[in-house]
């Protein structure tokens, strides 16, 4: 097919520069790069919701490099070249009920050397999981600046599948449990990569939480590892919704340059108790500010008792086990027995004084009256 004869070109984003994909394809198996996964975000901004049918897009390296902050990148016209050519080859799979689907990113792609434009065609097939979405339902979409800072290709997936759970959410809260073996495979994991759950725990999952909770809506508050035996079967997310003013205030603190002189006070915090500047500051996004301020509290409690002798070794491993969480809950529970306890205990020492007085009463042959104390008279 020649240039001239491709259908009308489009270059402007749609109307909230958003990405709309159909569920089936957010749980498409399939696993591309970073930059792969850049161009399909960049592609699907690219059409709107009124779009009957896909068109020839134009993608201008420029614009494109701006959108992920790559100016200063080194040969990112021929990455974007690269990336284009390889996504041409590249198919997802969307087998359901029995049926084997598989299903190529692009039919068509067009570099003219030296114009900093690269022409592609989505391949027809994916029509029914990127146009008139909102005729059928059944579909995800979310603003592209929320996934624009990853640097993970396992994020955008991540985000992905928790955001297509968050709209059924109800008061802001859900959680989403995947098994192990599904979620490598939605992935695109091989079967011979990360064969040690740690590997896979630390190279795709946690790098993945930490994104997804620093830069989009979404702050994943806590996950489970479900095990049968030693092995961990499945994982479970549990996820927040960040309102509106959260999301600004997220977005205003991405623009700005971060301060060096005068760090988040958490930070300033595990700083000074042995962390380093920039584990202190992954640490404050993974895991929260109440997390990380009762696992301080329980270290130096422990370090007062004589069990602690490394506070950095001790306060790392109490933060990742979470391990002042139940220990904030029995101190809790501590405290409000020990004031249920003296308040029996001045109860029974009223009682035992009451008990006194009528005796003394009896013995006077007087009201009990007269012997209490007389109460203050109101007023001024």
């Amino acid at each position: 097919m020649s240039v001239s004869n491709l259908p009308q070109v489009s270059l402007q984003h749609n109307e909230r520069n958003e990405v709309r994909k159909s569920n089936q394809l957010i749980e498409a198996r399939y696993r591309l790069t970073l930059g792969e996964q850049r161009l399909i975000l960049h592609l699907c901004s690219l059409i709107h919701s009124s779009d009957k049918d896909f068109k020839s897009y134009e993608i201008r390296v420029k614009d494109f490099a701006k959108m992920f902050a790559l100016e200063k990148r080194n040969n990112i016209y021929k990455a974007v070249e690269n990336a284009a050519k390889e996504l041409a080859g590249k198919r997802l799979d969307i087998s359901r009920d029995g049926k084997e689907i598989y299903v190529s990113w692009l039919s068509y792609v067009e570099y003219v050397e030296g114009s900093g434009i690269v022409k592609v065609e989505f391949h027809r097939s994916l029509k029914p999981y990127l146009l008139q979405l909102q005729e059928y339902g059944n579909f995800t979409k979310y603003q592209v600046n929320h996934v624009v800072s990853f640097k993970s290709q396992y994020s955008i997936r991540l985000y992905e599948l928790l955001k297509q759970k968050a709209f059924t959410a109800e008061k802001r809260k859900f959680s989403r449990c995947f098994e192990i073996e599904s979620f490598r495979s939605i992935l695109g994991i091989a079967v011979n990569e990360y064969e040690v759950f740690s590997n896979l725990r630390r190279k795709v999952i946690e790098p993945a939480i930490e994104e997804v909770s620093e830069y989009t809506d979404l702050e994943i508050t806590d996950v489970h590892y479900g095990k049968t035996g030693r092995k961990v079967t499945d994982i479970t997310f549990e996820v927040e919704i960040r309102q509106a003013d959260e999301i600004q205030a997220l977005q205003l603190e991405m623009e700005e340059e971060p301060s060096k002189e005068q760090p988040h006070p958490l930070v300033e915090r595990l700083i000074n108790l042995g962390f380093a500047v920039e584990t202190a500051q992954r640490y404050k996004t993974k895991y929260g500010t109440k997390r990380i301020e009762r696992n301080i509290a329980y270290t130096l409690a422990k370090q007062q008792e004589g069990a602690v002798k490394d506070i950095p070794a001790y306060l790392n491993m109490a933060i990742k086990e979470d391990m002042g969480g139940g220990w904030e809950v029995a101190k809790t529970k501590a405290v409000e027995e020990k004031t249920q306890q003296q308040t029996v205990s001045n109860q029974r020492e009223k009682q035992a004084e009451l008990a006194h007085l009528q005796k003394m009463a009896e013995m006077a042959g007087v009201p009990l009256e007269t012997l209490l104390p007389k109460q203050p008279k109101g007023g001024n």
